[in-house]
């Protein structure tokens, strides 16, 4: 019973640094802000992380990475890739809209905050634009062996673009402090993913 009570206080330090990270930012998020939101003292967080940065990695690892990763990896398994795309948008857009015009993507919002500033946070938000990236790209080299979009597609140049494009609808929604610009901008995506169908 004493290492789930650990375990649990592990995971709250951790989910309660996503949500202030999400809210603040990573540099104005500090460790006496996670204290303040949850029942622990500056010793029970350097129990299990040894520095914001240690907390900030295992925010990345275990929430960031894998949300992303289930989210998208069924783009590879749909009997529709380009369709299936167009979904988690729309998913996205039903159950998250209010939140992301609010405080944005959390991967986004690191990425801008620390790709210049700390090698190690920046190459672990970079892997998930990878993982990402290649969802998309696999999901897009189906959709070409079963005729569903171009041959002529390059699926790396556009998986890109689409996750570009994903990215800055998300911010322009947050910088405008709106849902029916996020609407707007994901509506004109779809119909470019419509576009790629032959």
């Amino acid at each position: 019973m004493a290492v789930r009570n650990k375990d649990y206080k592990r995971i709250e330090i951790i989910d309660t640094a996503y949500t202030l990270m999400l809210e603040k930012g990573y540099e104005d998020t500090g460790i006496q802000d996670i204290i303040n939101n949850i029942n622990a003292t500056k010793g029970c967080i350097y129990y299990y992380f040894k520095s914001k940065k240690e907390i900030a990695i295992a925010v990345i690892e275990e929430i960031i990475k894998p949300f992303f990763d289930s989210q998208w990896s069924t783009v590879c398994t749909a009997a529709n890739p380009i369709n299936e795309i167009c979904k988690i948008i729309d998913d996205i857009y039903l159950n998250s809209a209010d939140n992301l015009a609010k405080t944005g993507c959390p991967l986004g919002n690191l990425i801008l905050e620390m790709s210049a500033k700390d090698p190690v946070l920046s190459n672990l938000t970079n892997e998930i634009i990878i993982l990402w990236h290649n969802h998309i790209k696999k999901a897009l080299q189906i959709s070409k062996t079963k005729k569903i979009i171009k041959q002529e597609l390059d699926e790396s140049f556009v998986a890109n673009f689409i996750i570009a494009s994903f990215e800055g609808c998300i911010m322009i929604s947050k910088s405008n402090h709106s849902k029916e610009v996020l609407k707007g901008c994901f509506s004109v995506l779809k119909e470019y993913l419509l576009l790629l169908k032959i």
